[in-house]
């Protein structure tokens, strides 16, 4: 369980520079295919913290498509990371914390955020079997420790409805739609962030999901995923995925063009979902981490939705892999 205080600091006194407090927030304009992200990672014990606002209105694969980025890497840190103001323009609070939140931000190039999240459910906590059928008995994707080593690391996922503008270079754009934040702390190594996929499908107030994939890219088809964590919101109501999962993605390059999964919750009740690409462009967290940043078109039977997928890809897992000498043969492309 989540509780108001956890929004705040939870750095220990021994932790290092390891330790890390995140914001991951998306905000979406699927009529007008539009997305923002607005990222925020502290290190605590350093007194510093990293921002990135990246707004995509188009399918790429290179980030100069961008309709608006903004990335610094050496901020200071705010005093409480509930009532966070940074001096690119962003600011994100705790409203009635640890639900809703409200986000602004005035960058340059006449590009504004500003949007109140509320919570449509209690944060899911990842670590609480009550929350997650496998809380305690899989790795942890978004921090350095080992199944079942009791640690202040924690992550939480929460649906929301964002509502108020965005604006993009001089247009404002209604915002009022449902998505999936998260906030994490604990350690993290910037070198080992992990492969994995991060998903998300929302198809109305009344149904939307959430998983955590680990992702093995060296496997085939659907023996490349598990699922580690996850939900269903339906009716107002969640309950978790269990481990069941039969997942395949579709790529071009390092681009998502495709995923098909079927999930399966605590009730028993089986979802086919599906989905295909519709905007995205590469995003660079960690200096690892390769991640295509997207908001995908999702089916569920005769349901239309949309999602943001996140598949990640560790850097030095691509370069073990890919990394090559002058004189060894370039991948083959095919045009």
């Amino acid at each position: 369980m989540i509780t108001a205080e956890q929004i705040d600091y939870q750095n220990p006194p021994d932790a290092d520079h390891n330790w890390v407090e995140t914001y991951l927030i998306p905000i979406v304009i699927p009529e007008e295919h539009i997305y923002a992200l607005v990222y925020v990672c502290a290190r605590p014990a350093m007194g510093v913290m990293s921002n990135q606002i990246m707004v995509c209105g188009a399918l790429s694969d290179n980030r100069s498509d961008l309709l608006h980025y903004n990335d610094n890497q050496h901020l200071p840190a705010p005093k409480k990371f509930s009532e966070l103001t940074s001096p690119i323009g962003l600011s994100i609070r705790a409203t009635s914390a640890p639900r809703n939140f409200r986000i602004d931000y005035e960058g340059f190039d006449g590009t504004e955020i500003h949007v109140d999240w509320e919570g449509l459910m209690d944060p899911f906590d990842i670590h609480d079997p009550a929350h997650s059928p496998q809380a305690g008995r899989v790795e942890d994707m978004h921090a350095d420790i080992d199944t079942r080593k009791k640690h202040l690391a924690g992550h939480f996922d929460l649906t929301g409805r964002a509502t108020g503008t965005l604006t993009v270079r001089g247009k404002t754009f209604k915002v009022d739609s449902i998505e999936r934040m998260d906030h994490s702390w604990g350690p993290r190594d910037p070198m080992v962030i992990k492969n994995m996929y991060i998903v998300s499908a929302t198809f109305g107030e009344d149904l939307a999901f959430h998983m955590i994939c680990p992702w093995n890219p060296d496997l085939k088809g659907a023996e490349q995923f598990k699922l580690t964590h996850g939900y269903v919101l339906q009716d107002g109501k969640v309950y978790g995925l269990t481990s069941e999962v039969t997942m395949t993605s579709n790529h071009h390059g390092l681009m998502c063009t495709g995923l098909q999964m079927t999930v399966k919750d605590t009730r028993g009740k089986v979802f086919h979902l599906r989905a295909t690409a519709d905007i995205g462009a590469p995003w660079s967290p960690y200096p690892s981490a390769i991640t295509f940043n997207s908001m995908m078109r999702w089916s569920f039977g005769e349901r239309e939705g949309y999602g943001v997928v996140l598949p990640n890809y560790n850097l030095a897992y691509l370069n073990q892999r890919r990394g090559r000498f002058y004189t060894h043969p370039s991948p083959t492309v095919w045009v």
